[in-house]
C-alpha cells in the first residue's frame, strides 16, 4: 500500500486565504467598499499620511491600482489628500470622519468573522499561530530565488 502524502500546509494556507477573502468581499460590499479599499483604510488608521506609492506596497496592489483606488476613496470622501510639507508633489492620504466610520463598521463585522474562524482555538493557540505565520512571512521576505 502506498502512503498518501499529507496535504501541503501551503495549500491549506491558500484555502484559508480564499475562504477569508470571499467573506471579506461580502462584508466590505455591505459598506460600499472593496476588500482592497478596506485594507487601505486599515493601513491609514495605523500609518496616516502615506503616499499612494506607499499604500500600494502595504495593500498588495500595483502603484497604478493604488492610484485608482486612492482616487475612488477620495471621491467617496473616505480619505483626503494633502501635499507633503516638504515635497508638494507627494500627496499624503488620511482618513476622513466618514472613512473612519466605514472602517469601524467593517472592523466590527471582521471581528465577528475572526471569532467564528478561530472558534475552538485557545489564546495560546492563537499566539502560536500568529508567531508561526509571522515566521513563515519573514522566511519568505526578500528576494525570490
Amino acid at each position: 500500500m502506498t502512503d498518501v502524502p499529507a496535504t501541503r500546509i501551503s495549500y491549506t494556507v491558500k484555502r484559508l486565504e480564499s475562504a477569508v477573502r470571499a467573506r471579506l468581499d461580502v462584508i466590505c460590499r455591505q459598506y460600499g467598499v472593496t476588500t482592497t479599499q478596506y485594507t487601505v483604510l486599515s493601513v491609514l488608521r495605523v500609518l496616516p499620511g502615506l503616499s499612494s506609492a506607499q499604500l500600494a506596497v502595504r495593500s498588495f496592489v500595483s502603484p497604478q491600482s493604488a492610484n485608482q483606488m486612492v482616487a475612488a476613496l477620495e471621491s467617496a470622501e473616505l480619505i483626503k489628500r494633502a501635499p507633503d510639507e516638504v515635497n508638494h508633489r507627494i500627496l499624503r492620504a488620511n482618513l476622513t470622519p466618514r472613512g473612519q466610520r466605514i472602517l469601524e463598521a467593517c472592523d466590527s463585522a471582521v471581528h465577528d468573522l475572526e471569532t467564528r474562524m478561530f472558534a475552538g482555538l485557545s489564546d495560546s493557540d492563537l499566539t502560536r499561530l500568529r508567531h508561526a505565520l509571522n515566521q513563515c512571512i519573514q522566511n519568505l521576505s526578500g528576494a525570490i530565488h
